[in-house]
């Protein structure tokens, strides 16, 4: 199921930048780039994936046309995934670290929590809160900065709570 796959790729992908944490942690010990250059391959692998990830959903989901009744920045919520991100420079080992992760990654992937995703912000991406005619209330990943809610009126479903601006 396409739904599935997107919440598993969005919940890894928004703690990506934990690799570049890990990856700091080793070069800072000698300063040497290829000290822990492993993490930084992986970062790139995961940002590649998020991206076609958005590029296929974009091109193959249905479009649906939606009325936005109200939208909210949410770009703010990254402040809740720093500590995963700062956790490797802790100086925890590496057994407990990885455990921590895997723990946070399941509270992302089985709760209705959105995927906060730095890595998009890079590429200009976006997150709002909007509720929808119905009032149903979804996050909105867009390009756009929304002054308004009616800038938007073509999404695709990314999951039961995301939806892609297109």
């Amino acid at each position: 199921m396409f739904n599935r796959l997107v919440k598993t790729i969005l919940a890894i992908t928004s703690l990506s930048p934990v690799l570049l944490t890990f990856w700091y942690k080793y070069f800072s010990d000698r300063w040497h780039i290829e000290d822990g250059v492993i993490y930084l391959i992986l970062l790139l692998i995961l940002i590649i994936v998020v991206l076609l990830l958005l590029n296929l959903a974009n091109k193959k989901l249905e479009k649906l046309s939606v009325k936005i009744e109200s939208v909210q920045n949410a770009d703010n919520e990254v402040i809740s995934y720093i500590f995963a991100y700062l956790l490797p420079l802790i100086g925890f080992d590496l057994k407990f670290l990885v455990f921590i992760l895997i723990l946070f990654l399941f509270i992302v992937y089985t709760t209705n929590i959105y995927h906060f995703n730095p890595i998009l912000g890079l590429f200009g991406y976006h997150y709002y809160s909007i509720t929808i005619e119905n009032g149903t209330t979804f996050i909105l990943i867009s390009k756009k900065t929304l002054m308004n809610a009616k800038q938007i009126n073509k999404v695709v479903q990314l999951d039961d709570y995301t939806l892609l601006e297109i």
